[in-house]
C-alpha cells in the first residue's frame, strides 16, 4: 500500500489550510512560488465548476480610446473649417454672432471632453500597469484612483515617487480643458469699412446760360454789365483765403469723382506768348493790332516809374512788375505776364470721411483758349449774337472778376506809403507771390513769407486761384448731376486667428497622441483591459490578509485610517490555500508578478 500524502501545505504566511480547503490528492502537485514556499511541481486543476480567468485585450478599451481621439481631430478640424468660412465675412446680425459664438464654445467642449475621455482610459491602464509593477502604500493607491477628478491627490508624495507616468497623464487630462478657453476666442468681431456703389445727384459746374443767369448784373435788353453781389463774394472769399469752400456730403463717409468744363488762367512770360502768336492779329474794339508785342506796347506805355501796372484785353490778363528782386541770386528784374482764359476739362475726386471734405484734382487739361471781344462778351445773354458759345456769358463774368482783381496800379508813395489803384489785389492771397510783395520798394512786405503762392511764382498763384474759383461754383448747388457715389460705412466683419486655434488644438492632439500611445503599451502590459469600476474592484480584491487588515472599517470614508495610510499593497499573484493560481491586490511580500498567459482562478 502506498503511503497516503499529506494534505496540508505550509506557506511562508505560516497559515494552516483547513481540511475543508484541501485540493484533491490526484491533482496535487508541487509548483514554485517563492524561495520560501514549499512549492508543488505541476499545475492543479481547480473544481469542474470553475474556469480560469480570460487574457485578452479586447476590442473595448483600445478601440474607444482610437475613436475618441479621432473624433476629437475630426471635430477640431470641422471648428477651423467654421471659423475659416465666417473669417471676414460680414455679421448680419446680433443673433448670428451669438449662434457663431455658441457654435464655436461647442465645439471646443465637445473636442475637450473627447480628448480628456481618450486620456482617462489611458490614464486607467496605467494605474494597473503600475501597481502590477510595484507596491504602493494605500493613501498612495487612493490617489491613483482618484486622481482624475480629485486635484489635491496631486499633493500626495506616493503619486510623484510611485506613479510618475500616471501623474503626467492626470496633469495632461486637467489641462486639456485649457483648450475651450483658447479656441472660441480666436474668432472675433473687427469694425471695417465697406464700400457700396450708388447712384446720387451731386452739385456740379455747368456753364450755360441757365446756370449763370442768377449770377450776373443786367440791364436793358439783357446786357451783361457786371457780376452779381452773390459771385462776387465768393469770388472774394476765395481770392482771399485761396482755399475750397467745403460742400454737403450726399452722405457722411462717400466719394465719387465729377467731370465738367469750366474755366481757368494759362500765365506765361511775354516772350513764350510772342513767339506763340507771331503772324496773329488782334482786335480790340476800333483798334488792329498786328503783333502781340504792338499790344502790350501800347498798354505798357500806360505804366510809368517804378509802378506794378496791370490791365485786361478781352479775355486776357497783362501784368507788368517793375524791378522785382530774386530772392534767392538777389537779382532784379521785370516780371511781364500774359494770362488767358482757356476752357479746360476738370476731373475731380471728391470724398468726404465724417463729413471731412477732400478734394483731390485727378486732371485739369487746357482744351482751347476762349476768344472774344468787349461787345460779345456784354451781349452774351441776348440774341445779337445767336452763333455764340453757350457759355460765354459764364467766361466772360469770371474774366470781369479776375479784371477787377488784377486790373490796376500799384506803387510807393512820396512818403513811403504802399498806394495804388489795386486795393483789392492788395486783399487778395496773390498779393503775397514775391513778383508784387517781394520787390525792393516793399521793405515792410519783404518780411512776410509766401505760403499761398504756388512755386513762389505770381503765374502759377493766379492759375491756382482761378481753378481754386472753378471749384467753390460748385457750393452754389446751381446744378446737378448724377453720379456713382461710393458710400463708404463701418461695418461688423468676423476675424479668424487661425493660427491660435491651431497651437491649442495642435498642442492638445499631439499630447493626447502621446497619453494613448502610452495607454496602449499599458494595455498591452496587463494583458486585460482594466477600469475603475466596482465590480473590477470587488474580483481584484478577494484576499483574505486584506479582510482581516480593514477589520472594523467597512463603512468606509473618504478619511483614510492611520492604521492604513502606510499599508502597501500590489495587484499581482497572491498565495491561496486552494491548490491553482489566483490574482489579487496583497501585501507587498506575499505578491509575486503575473505570468500573461498564465491560468488564474
Amino acid at each position: 500500500m502506498p503511503q497516503s500524502i499529506d494534505h496540508r501545505v505550509k506557506y511562508t504566511s505560516m497559515r494552516t489550510v483547513s481540511l475543508t480547503d484541501q485540493p484533491d490528492p490526484d491533482t496535487l502537485t508541487e509548483r514554485s512560488v517563492s524561495p520560501n514556499r514549499t512549492t508543488l511541481t505541476s499545475e492543479p486543476t481547480p473544481k469542474e465548476d470553475h474556469s480560469p480567468a480570460v487574457w485578452g485585450l479586447g476590442w473595448r478599451s483600445p478601440t474607444l480610446m482610437v475613436v475618441l481621439y479621432l473624433c476629437g481631430l475630426a471635430l477640431s478640424v470641422g471648428h477651423h473649417l467654421y471659423y475659416n468660412s465666417l473669417d471676414n465675412t460680414l455679421v448680419k446680425s446680433a443673433e448670428q454672432q451669438t449662434w457663431a459664438i455658441r457654435i464655436g464654445t461647442g465645439f471646443a467642449f465637445v473636442v475637450k471632453t473627447l480628448l480628456v475621455a481618450a486620456i482617462g482610459i489611458a490614464a486607467v491602464q496605467q494605474i494597473w500597469a503600475t501597481l502590477r509593477r510595484k507596491s504602493v502604500n494605500l493613501r498612495g493607491i487612493d490617489a491613483m484612483f482618484s486622481v482624475l477628478s480629485d486635484p489635491l491627490t496631486f499633493f500626495v508624495p506616493d503619486m510623484w515617487m510611485c506613479a510618475k507616468t500616471l501623474t503626467l497623464l492626470a496633469i495632461v487630462s486637467w489641462l486639456i480643458p485649457l483648450t475651450a478657453l483658447i479656441t472660441p476666442a480666436t474668432l472675433s468681431v473687427n469694425l471695417k469699412t465697406t464700400s457700396t456703389i450708388t447712384r446720387m445727384s451731386v452739385p456740379t459746374v455747368n456753364f450755360t446760360e441757365h446756370f449763370w443767369t442768377d449770377w450776373a448784373l443786367t440791364e436793358g435788353a439783357g446786357w451783361i454789365y457786371g457780376p452779381s453781389f452773390i459771385i462776387s463774394r465768393l469770388f472774394t472769399t476765395t481770392s482771399s483765403s485761396a482755399a475750397i469752400i467745403p460742400l454737403t456730403p450726399p452722405l457722411p463717409n462717400s466719394s465719387y469723382t465729377l467731370e465738367f468744363w469750366g474755366p481757368s488762367y494759362k500765365c506765361q512770360n511775354l516772350s513764350e506768348v510772342i513767339a506763340e502768336t507771331k503772324g496773329i492779329t488782334y482786335l480790340d474794339g476800333l483798334d488792329n493790332y498786328t503783333s502781340f508785342q504792338d499790344v502790350w506796347h501800347k498798354f505798357a506805355s500806360n505804366s510809368s516809374g517804378d509802378n506794378n501796372y496791370t490791365f485786361v484785353l478781352n479775355n486776357t490778363l497783362l501784368i507788368a512788375a517793375k524791378e522785382y528782386r530774386d530772392s534767392l541770386t538777389d537779382k532784379s528784374t521785370e516780371t511781364s505776364l500774359v494770362c488767358r482764359l482757356w476752357n479746360t476739362s476738370y476731373v475731380l475726386d471728391v470724398s468726404f470721411n465724417n463729413t471731412i471734405q477732400a478734394l483731390i484734382p485727378i486732371s485739369t487739361e487746357l482744351v482751347a483758349p476762349c476768344n472774344w471781344s468787349s461787345s460779345t462778351g456784354t451781349s452774351a445773354f441776348t440774341d445779337l449774337y445767336p452763333n455764340r458759345p453757350e457759355s460765354l456769358g459764364g467766361y466772360y463774368i469770371t474774366h470781369l472778376l479776375f479784371s477787377s482783381l488784377i486790373e490796376g496800379t500799384l506803387s510807393i508813395g512820396s512818403t513811403g506809403a504802399l498806394i495804388g489803384e489795386a486795393t483789392r489785389l492788395m486783399q487778395s492771397s496773390i498779393f503775397e507771390c514775391p513778383e508784387l510783395l517781394s520787390s525792393s520798394k516793399y521793405t515792410v512786405a519783404s518780411r512776410v513769407a509766401n505760403p499761398i503762392c504756388r512755386n513762389r511764382t505770381l503765374a502759377r498763384a493766379l492759375e491756382d486761384l482761378s481753378r481754386n474759383f472753378t471749384y467753390n461754383l460748385l457750393s452754389l448747388n446751381a446744378a446737378s448731376t448724377n453720379v456713382p457715389v461710393s458710400v463708404n460705412s463701418p461695418q461688423n466683419f468676423y476675424s479668424y486667428n487661425w493660427k491660435n486655434l491651431f497651437a491649442a488644438y495642435l498642442t492638445a492632439l499631439v499630447v493626447t497622441l502621446v497619453c494613448i500611445t502610452i495607454g496602449l503599451f499599458a494595455l498591452w502590459g496587463n494583458g486585460v483591459p482594466q477600469n475603475t469600476s466596482f465590480s473590477n474592484l470587488l474580483r481584484t480584491t478577494r484576499n483574505p490578509d486584506l479582510d482581516k487588515s480593514t477589520t472594523g472599517y467597512c463603512l468606509g470614508s473618504d478619511h483614510l485610517p492611520d492604521k492604513l495610510k502606510k499599508v502597501r499593497l500590489r495587484f499581482g499573484e497572491i498565495e491561496t490555500p486552494r491548490p491553482f493560481k489566483h490574482a489579487s491586490f496583497g501585501f507587498e511580500e506575499s505578491v509575486i508578478d503575473l505570468v500573461k498567459g498564465e491560468k488564474y482562478y
